[in-house]
């Protein structure tokens, strides 16, 4: 099953397995809206802790995984981070922060910063029939989901139906 990794507006991001990008979408509704950005992750490999709390932390990422992230969803955080000020840089968060000259500090926050707000202005994909952009109006979600749910109503109403008999599907 592809791995796929979703960018929201607010700078975070998500992973999840799906069969294509429509159930990925299906999937993150449960989380938000609509990501900003979606793709199939070429490597997905995540190391997680069991801490003392019986909570779950994130060790590390993968190889590949870490850099396809920063790269993709990032990229100018991943620019930032190429600079030799950065070097010893490492993405997965740990119990003590790294530490940098308050210049550098400063220049990884404006990429931070940047990297909040290059995305903020999206706006999610709009459902593709009036009775989904209805439905999208009162539930929200994003497109791909309304129209899941459009297309899932449909088919049972036409399956109901007897074909040579007169009746509407409705």
């Amino acid at each position: 099953m592809p791995t796929f990794c979703a960018r929201w507006p607010d700078g975070s991001f998500s992973i999840v397995g799906a069969d294509d990008e429509t159930d990925a979408l299906i999937q993150l509704d449960e989380l938000g809206d609509e990501p900003a950005a979606l793709w199939p992750m070429e490597s997905c490999l995540l190391d997680f802790d069991l801490t003392d709390e019986g909570t779950f932390r994130l060790k590390q990422f993968g190889e590949q995984t870490g850099p396809e992230i920063l790269e993709r969803g990032y990229p100018v955080l991943s620019k930032t981070l190429e600079s030799e000020a950065f070097a010893e840089h490492v993405i997965e968060g740990g119990a003590d922060p790294q530490k940098y000259s308050s210049a550098a500090t400063e220049i990884l926050r404006k990429a931070v910063e940047a990297e909040r707000d290059r995305l903020k202005a999206f706006q999610r994909t709009s459902a593709t029939t009036e009775r989904g952009k209805e439905l999208q109006r009162e539930l929200g979600g994003s497109g791909a989901y309304i129209d899941a749910i459009v297309e899932q109503v449909a088919s049972k109403r036409l399956r109901r139906c007897e074909p040579g008999k007169k009746s509407k599907p409705n």
